[in-house]
């Protein structure tokens, strides 16, 4: 349930954006204006969007059927932790666009945990159902221990009978975007991809999830 306070907040910023505001500014002066706390500045900056954002991304989103046949990339940690925080009946957001977003704000900080198995378990799955031609997951290299989470997920997808392969690389948005599809919740990816998939859209329909619909507001 959002504070009477935050779906304020929310509707100034959509305001401000609409206007032509630069974001980052209108993210900072709408959340020190209303005092927010850290998560609740996290749910502004990555989920509020103007809407000429909105209607671009959802332009460029496409379902299960439209990953049949063709070459997806994935953008590993955005999916990854996002799937991790939906399993941990962690808040998550159906943001203005309708991607699905978590507000952990962990970035280069991930760290493995018992979740992640089955994180990666229903990702594999996602994918396997989705049936593209070939995958290619890839997380950022700077991140520690990527190369050990790389390796445990290229075997996932070896015995999932998939096509593809798993890398550890740098800039992910850039690589990440120039798939047919790109599986992936990231504004930058979005904006540059000709196709994004939101895998833990597909984890949210089939389980009981934590989630705040800000379309709904």
């Amino acid at each position: 349930m959002l504070s009477t306070k935050l779906v304020d907040a929310i509707k100034d910023l959509r305001h401000l954006l609409n206007r032509g505001y630069p974001r980052d500014s209108a993210v900072v002066f709408v959340a020190n204006h209303f005092r927010l706390k850290l998560g609740e500045r996290h749910l502004l900056a990555r989920c509020v969007f103007s809407n000429a954002e909105v209607a671009n991304h959802r332009a460029r989103a496409v379902g299960v059927a439209r990953v049949r046949g063709k070459k997806l990339g994935v953008d590993g940690y955005n999916v990854l932790i996002t799937a991790e925080s939906i399993l941990e009946g962690k808040q998550v957001v159906r943001c203005d666009d309708g991607f699905i977003r978590d507000l952990r704000a962990i970035f280069g900080k991930y760290r493995k945990s018992s979740t992640t198995p089955r994180a990666l378990t229903r990702i594999i799955k996602a994918i396997a159902e989705a049936r593209p031609s070939n995958v290619v997951i890839m997380f950022d290299g700077q991140v520690s221990r990527s190369g050990e989470l790389a390796a445990m997920v290229r075997q996932r997808l070896k015995r999932a009978g998939l096509r593809g392969d798993v890398r550890t690389v740098a800039e992910v948005d850039l690589k990440v975007s120039g798939f047919e599809v790109a599986a992936s919740s990231d504004r930058a990816i979005i904006e540059r991809a000709r196709a994004t998939w939101d895998i833990p859209a597909e984890i949210v329909r089939k389980r009981a999830a934590n989630v705040i619909d800000l379309t709904a507001v």
